[in-house]
This record gives structure tokens, sequence and C-alpha cells, in this order.
């Protein structure tokens, strides 16, 4: 492959982050937040015994290698299972019970890309959507811990979107759009359904480990097809979780990102550096140093192939 090939992709890749950012910071449709004021009107709603029909499922879900919890998590877990024991029932999916029931319920999809990820977390993000598709409930990371039941946050979601046949809610996070890590929904979410349908579009190495992981089954994959997903014809709602309704009245976290390489941390120290920049700036930045990162990143691997053909 030429060195002219290798530039056209790194002008591509590039291409594709410019289409992220206007994806994540010019956004089209409106977003509908689920904020503490809200939950505070809830419960004043509570006090008159109004009612809602219940659509979400009370299911959490957790997923791990084994049934071990590592130490570090005991406590988030312990959490989790000890302020939800009443009203709701616990599942934690391991290496292998995720490999069966995704066999199960998507053979093709398992077949032909689920077991071709390079990376676990991939298989561990892309069922993260599988099961609240086929199950609903809520999904949440075991670095998450819990401050009170999860149940008011349900019927809040159930009482703001009452005409709504399904519901969903994801928290906001930086650096891109939403977050993975705590997701609630109703079993068979058209918005769901959409992610699994454009996994196999997304499933490709993106040269690094951290944009392959975020872009293929990740947040950055979860902001893009949210973005799209249209609510009104589907008859659905998602809603994005307040910082203050997700992290300070529900959860607490913990140290996490377990699959965090020396590329992701290089990645978020650059981020966490650069994001009081001016906006116009900073997506001056961000290109230049794409630009400059893949053109090396791709010389070098083209040196040592033709290194490798004069060899021979």
């Amino acid at each position: 492959m030429s060195w002219q090939l290798y530039s056209r992709k790194s002008i591509c890749i590039v291409i594709a982050f410019i289409l992220i950012y206007f994806i994540v910071f010019r956004r089209r449709s409106t977003r509908f937040y689920l904020t503490e004021a809200e939950i505070d009107k809830y419960f004043q709603q509570k006090s008159f015994n109004m009612t809602y029909p219940r659509r979400i499922p009370r299911i959490i879900h957790q997923t791990w290698r084994t049934h071990d919890v590592p130490r570090k998590w005991n406590h988030t877990v312990q959490s989790v299972r000890v302020f939800n024991a009443n009203d709701f029932e616990y599942h934690i999916w391991t290496d292998e019970d995720i490999n069966r029931y995704v066999r199960h319920v998507q053979p093709a999809y398992y077949e032909k890309i689920f077991l071709n990820y390079p990376l676990d977390i991939q298989r561990i993000d892309a069922f993260r959507y599988i099961v609240l598709y086929y199950i609903g409930g809520i999904y949440i990371d075991m670095d998450n811990g819990c401050r009170k039941s999860f149940e008011t946050l349900i019927e809040t979601l159930e009482s703001l979107d009452s005409k709504s046949q399904h519901l969903a809610a994801f928290p906001r996070t930086s650096p891109i759009g939403i977050s993975n890590g705590f997701m609630i929904s109703t079993k068979g979410h058209p918005l769901f359904q959409m992610l699994i349908a454009y996994l196999p579009t997304f499933a490709h190495n993106y040269l690094i480990d951290y944009l392959t992981v975020m872009l293929s089954a990740g947040p950055i994959f979860l902001s893009i097809i949210e973005f799209y997903f249209d609510q009104i014809s589907t008859s659905s709602s998602v809603r994005i979780l307040d910082e203050i309704v997700y992290s300070g009245i529900y959860t607490w976290h913990t140290p996490g990102n377990s699959w965090h390489g020396k590329d992701a941390r290089m990645i978020l120290s650059v981020y966490h550096s650069i994001r009081l920049m001016p906006t116009k700036y900073l997506l001056f930045f961000v290109l230049f140093v794409l630009v400059v990162f893949f053109r090396r990143r791709l010389f070098s691997r083209f040196q040592r192939r033709r290194c490798r053909s004069l060899n021979i």
C-alpha cells in the first residue's frame, strides 16, 4: 500500500472526527433533560396518590468476568444491591453468561462481529445494549455506587412521559455526549434496536484502542446513534439525566475505566488541559493534533512494511 493511500486514510479519519464534533456540539434535535426540579415535582404529585403505568422492568444488570466481584468494587456493588433490594431484581452477568445470551438472541451478529472484537470491553459495551433491548431495566457499571433506591428515579421518568410506550435515560458525560455506564430502558426500546442494528457498521479498527472502543460500541457510538434517533415517529422518549440527578442524588463514583490504556489516559489528560479553550481554537488544536498524530503513525507503519518488502 502506497504512502498516498495512507494519507487518504488519515484524512478520512480527521473528517470523521469533524463530523463527530458537529454531531456532539451542533445538535439539531431537542434534548429532554431530567432535572432535580422534576424529581421534586414528582414527590409532590406522589403525595396526592397520583399513579402512572409501569413500563420499565425493575431489574438491575451488572457485568464482570466471574461472579467474584473485585474487592475494590465491593462497596459500590453492595450499595446498589442493598438500596434496591426491595424494589428490583439483581443480575450479574459473567463472560460466559454474556456469550451464551448473545449467541442465543443475536446468532448472526455473534458469529460475524461479536466474536471478532479485538477487545473484551467492546463485547461488554455491545452486550449492554442487547440486554436492555431484550429485557430492559437498568444497567450500571460496577464503579458506580448507589445513594438511594432507583425506584423514585424510574417512577419520575414514567410520570414525565406517561403517554410514551418506551422510555430511556442516560447521564450526560464528558468529553463526549452521553454515557453507557448507566442506562435505563423499557424492553424493546426502538433506540436500543437501532443501536444493535448499527453495531456491525461501526465495528472497525480506529488505529488506537481508545478510539476503537469509543467508536465501535462505546459512548461516542451511543452519542451518534442517539443524535439521529427520532423520538416522535417511534412513540418513545429519551431523557438525559442532569449531573445533579445522576451524580448528586442517586449515584457516586469510584475510580474505574479498567479497560483504559496509555492511549486513553493521554487523550483524557490532553482533553482536561484544554477544555476551557474557546471552541474555535479548540477545534483547530484538535484537528492539528489528529493530523500530526495519524500522519506520523501511518508513515511509521508504511516504513515498516517497506522495509519488510525490501528484505524479501
